[in-house]
């Protein structure tokens, strides 16, 4: 199978934003708005990259594809001490290739990676990466085209791989586009495996046997400030507060806890009571805004079980789950009639993982 499409869905965190930074549970799960990587054959001896939507392109030797390779993989990855302002090796291996378009290096160094270390042959391939995924609303746009784009090549190659080194390298992009190490923990296993997903400190990325159907209207509330600053406005808080802090981030534990038991046993109610005693507790922390604030509370005064801020926070996304059509629709028409833009989704169960990878038909 050479030429071949893959769709990779977006996602939303249903519960755990910020207490996952200090070592706490996260659930997301995968919601049909997609990325699609498309990969057809060529006859040039190198990678090109198409970023459909941006009009931008770019094309890469063996050469260069090993010289990325060899720089990316010496980095040093542990996490550096408090106070040091040094540039991290990421950070210099980023800004050292200016002469690789910021846009497309994460892609360059997931096909780098997959050349030299999984065997992946990405040289005369072709890949179109289109994305009806909003950007800078909380939907982890880039996670879902690093790894659309990463399950096209492997796909086309007809070769598989392990599940945690496609998500790492996957990652790789997230953590490029972010400028982070730790980046992509929370976003890539949803999109990548579909369904809900779960992220913590001793069982990493992780798929759950959850088949429980849930109705969601995903809000939009404006644009969001980087989920980088609202990370930093709980560490400044936890500086100076770290009882305190502590005590609400391990309160969104437990709602994570629970959310995951609800879901488990069909309780759709529970759910909904968790996830806003989450977007309170998240609240308290500092990460809200004034229209998250009030498009939850307008969610939950008409009809939905609950609502909380998705993501980062500060703006954004918010989430809000409802018994059904009926009820989405009446939420749904609350929010607009407030300025909201509002719309229902429901969890898709096929990540990237189990799209088949359709064949492009070509012209003779």
């Amino acid at each position: 199978m050479a030429n071949v499409e893959v769709k990779a869905p977006s996602n939303i965190k249903i519960s755990g934003e910020h207490s996952v930074v200090y070592d706490g549970p996260c659930l997301s799960a995968a919601i049909p708005i997609y990325a699609t990587a498309s990969v057809s054959d060529t006859e040039t001896g190198e990678l090109e990259v198409v970023l459909q939507d941006l009009g931008i392109s770019a094309s890469f030797t063996n050469a260069k594809l090993k010289e990325l390779y060899r720089e990316y993989g010496k980095r040093d990855i542990s996490p550096k001490a408090p106070g040091d302002n040094t540039p991290t090796d990421l950070a210099k291996y980023i800004d050292g290739h200016r002469d690789v378009d910021k846009q497309i290096l994460p892609y360059a160094t997931i096909a780098a990676r997959l050349l030299n270390e999984q065997g992946i042959d990405v040289l005369n391939k072709k890949v179109t990466i289109h994305s009806d995924v909003p950007i800078t609303k909380g939907y982890a746009s880039s996670a879902v085209c690093s790894t659309s784009f990463t399950m096209g090549l492997i796909k086309s190659s007809g070769k598989s791989i392990d599940d945690q080194i496609a998500i790492d390298i996957s990652r790789d992009g997230e953590r490029i586009v972010h400028r982070a190490e730790t980046a992509g923990r929370l976003d890539v296993g949803p999109v990548y495996f579909g369904g809900y997903v779960t992220f913590s400190k001793d069982e990493g990325i992780k798929q759950q046997d959850i088949s429980t159907e849930i109705n969601i209207v995903v809000i939009d509330t404006g644009q969001k400030p980087p989920t980088a600053q609202m990370v930093q406005k709980v560490r400044d808080r936890r500086a100076t507060d770290q009882v305190g802090t502590d005590k609400i981030l391990r309160d969104i534990d437990r709602c994570v806890l629970q959310g995951i038991k609800a879901l488990r046993e069909g309780d759709v109610e529970e759910l909904g009571r968790q996830m806003s005693r989450n977007h309170e507790l998240l609240k308290m922390l500092g990460v809200s805004s004034e229209g998250l604030d009030k498009a939850t509370s307008i969610a939950v005064s008409n009809g939905a079980y609950g609502s909380k801020l998705c993501g980062g926070g500060g703006g954004g996304m918010g989430i809000a789950l409802v018994k059904d059509d009926v009820t989405a629709n009446t939420v749904i028409k609350a929010l607009k009639e407030n300025g909201f833009d509002a719309f229902e989704t429901k969890v898709t169960l096929k990540g990237a993982k189990y799209y088949s990878g359709r064949k492009i038909r070509t012209k003779i």
